[in-house]
């Protein structure tokens, strides 16, 4: 099935949290608070006895059966980026735990490009036994007979040990857009956090506040007009401080939380939502109401009226990137605040403006290696200098004797395991 829309891409830092809601529109079938407090407390089981049930997970592992793959876009893209992000670290990993797979397109896509960084066995997870049946049938044509592939059907929520996997035996954890359907985001955290091993890390990526705002505004205007309030059509989405907060409640360390943000464009109202149901992206709250048919006549209107240019209508999709990192004592750790003995301030400020000027000069070109020469000569400018003012205030230099960038190049030059050698 095909639609209507084209897909463009943009990218900003995860600085400030979003609090809007993000809508969904439920398919044929059926119809964190930031701890004030500088201490980050881990938890080993669930926050709360009772947590509130938003979602019918059910609900969602029948809609999940009627996704069709080539329709999800907006995951093949972000699984894509995943494992783009998970390029840049640089050790293997031999048992990878995908949790939440829905299409699985994160494993397609390191089949396809044969990135496997050591891979042994990928055990795919996720609520739907009929999508795990048809990943199985679309890629079992791909995996190397080095790699097993292991699939189990279970809900990530649940606990103790909804994996059936011994603690701290997974180098890598993946979950690719499932985790904002997920009723305890915080016992599904420090699930994965006890299966994999010190020092392994978790890469994911979930849907923010901001995803579909045109649609849920329109709907709010829709049915406030109509019924004089807004009926559940609203999934709650997490914020990036939120998601920080959670990440660190549930023992990760080190986390990296970046911003995405997908522009569709659609012809009409009606194309988004049936490009939400094709991708197992309907609503499914267990308190949910059939749609008045005059409210979704309203809320298309209000769509076209507020948003529509060119003929075509927007729908932005906002999605956090997140890593981090299994507690190991071999970690690095962060230097106490006030333990800088070099101000920025003391650099030449030529060099400085000199090695700005080229960095935005490598954005715009990013294949010219004469600027890549120029960059590095500068920053190693900007190191000597730096040596010699530490070494007049009589301070420890060794730190600028090391030769970090030879370091990275020699680790890139280590030969790949052998089913990886391409003849």
């Amino acid at each position: 099935m095909t639609f209507p829309f084209h897909l463009l891409l943009f990218s900003s830092a995860a600085r400030n949290p979003f609090y809007p809601l993000h809508v969904s529109i439920p398919p044929p079938l059926a119809r964190a608070v930031p701890m004030t407090s500088p201490m980050i407390l881990t938890r080993s089981t669930q926050a709360r006895s009772n947590v509130m049930q938003f979602f019918d997970r059910k609900l969602k592992g029948l809609q999940r059966s009627f996704v069709d793959a080539e329709a999800c876009d907006i995951h093949k893209q972000c699984a894509a980026q995943m494992l783009d992000r998970r390029a840049f670290v640089k050790r293997e990993t031999p048992i990878v735990l995908e949790v939440g797979a829905h299409t699985g397109w994160y494993f397609r896509h390191m089949l396809e490009k044969k990135e496997f960084h050591g891979l042994k066995q990928y055990i795919q997870t996720d609520i739907c036994e009929d999508r795990l049946n048809r990943n199985y049938e679309e890629i079992k044509h791909l995996i190397p007979p080095e790699v097993e592939f292991v699939q189990i059907c279970c809900d990530e929520e649940l606990s103790p040990n909804p994996f059936g996997i011994p603690e701290k035996s997974v180098d890598m954890v993946v979950s690719c857009l499932s985790m904002h359907w997920v009723n305890d985001l915080e016992t599904a955290m420090v699930n994965i956090r006890k299966v994999l091993k010190r020092d392994g890390f978790f890469i994911g990526s979930m849907f923010g506040g901001n995803t579909l705002y045109e649609l849920r505004s329109c709907f709010s205007l829709a049915q406030s007009e109509a019924l004089g309030g807004v009926s559940p059509h609203i999934s709650p989405m997490i914020d990036g401080a939120g998601l920080s907060t959670l990440v660190l409640q549930s023992g990760f360390n080190i986390p990296t939380i970046d911003l995405d943000r997908h522009l569709l464009l659609y012809q009409t109202p009606f194309h988004v939502l049936e490009h939400l149901s094709v991708m197992g992206e309907s609503a499914c709250h267990h308190q949910r109401q059939p749609l008045d048919r005059s409210v979704l006549l309203c809320a298309a209107a209000i769509y076209d009226t507020l948003y529509k240019k060119n003929d075509l209508i927007p729908a932005t999709f906002e999605v956090f990137h997140t890593i981090a990192w299994s507690p190991s004592p071999t970690q690095a750790k962060p230097l106490e605040r006030g333990s800088g003995q070099i101000p920025l301030a003391s650099w030449n400020t030529k060099n400085q403006k000199k090695l700005q000027n080229v960095l935005d000069d490598m954005a715009q070109n990013p294949d010219d290696p004469s600027l890549q020469v120029k960059a590095e000569d500068l920053f190693n400018n900007l190191r000597k200098e730096s040596a010699e003012l530490m070494a007049k205030r009589g301070l420890d230099t060794r730190g600028f004797d090391r030769n970090r960038d030879g370091e990275v190049r020699e680790m890139d030059q280590k030969p790949d395991p052998p089913f990886q050698k391409t003849e």
